[in-house]
């Protein structure tokens, strides 16, 4: 989520690891450990409720998405996957 902390964490990233935002991010041999250090620091405060310090992840899935259904859509296909694991359930115990 944006926050002071997220935009001072994505400028940082940007002038240490620029990679990251270019589709070559660094790894561990190469990446400034204070990079690392911050996150590991952000993450604390969410569990220590430190608002001001802390990273909140969201969105991170976004990027996997490669469809946008309507609900409709959506619920029919649930609805017939759901139907034939019962079907193959009925199947299973019924033979």
């Amino acid at each position: 989520m944006k926050t002071p902390r997220s935009d001072e964490h994505a400028r940082n990233t940007l002038l240490k690891s620029p990679g990251v935002f270019l589709g070559t991010p660094d790894d561990f041999t190469t990446i400034d450990m204070s990079l690392i250090q911050y996150e590991i620091e952000s993450i604390k405060a969410v569990y220590e409720g430190n608002k001001e310090m802390a990273l909140m992840a969201a969105g991170e899935a976004a990027q996997r998405i490669n469809d946008m259904p309507k609900v409709n859509d959506m619920v029919q296909v649930m609805v017939k996957e759901a139907e034939a694991i019962l079907k193959g359930v009925q199947t299973k115990f019924l033979t």
